[in-house]
């Protein structure tokens, strides 16, 4: 009888020990997903914010394409089959405001 009433008071405290490794691995296991879900939010944040400069960049090329046309519409004479007849000097100069004009847009908006 002893012995049963010794053994069941061994396995009763057992249970308790193991109690409260449930409850610490419980805890772990929630800062954990605390953890994950910080991590995901962290890249979809960059992942956003990288979209965006890309967009960005695309809009200052664009606009910088829409300017060098602007220009050579202002300096050229315009053929009979729609393009432009630009002076050599002119036309380098412009290629030169473009191609300024896109490298200050990778350096605002690149990585």
């Amino acid at each position: 009888m002893y012995r049963v009433i010794a053994l069941a008071s061994i396995l009763v405290l057992v249970g308790c020990q193991d109690t409260t490794r449930v409850a610490d691995l419980e805890k772990r296991v929630s800062n954990v997903e605390q953890n994950v879900h910080q991590l995901e939010a962290d890249r979809t944040k960059s992942a956003d914010e990288e979209s965006a400069k890309r967009t960005q960049l695309e809009n200052c090329v664009t606009e910088a394409d829409a300017q060098f046309d602007t220009s050579m519409m202002h300096n050229g004479t315009k053929q009979r089959n729609g393009s432009y007849d630009v002076p050599m000097l002119a036309m380098e100069q412009m290629q030169r405001q473009k191609q300024g004009k896109i490298e200050e847009c990778k350096l605002l908006y690149s990585k």
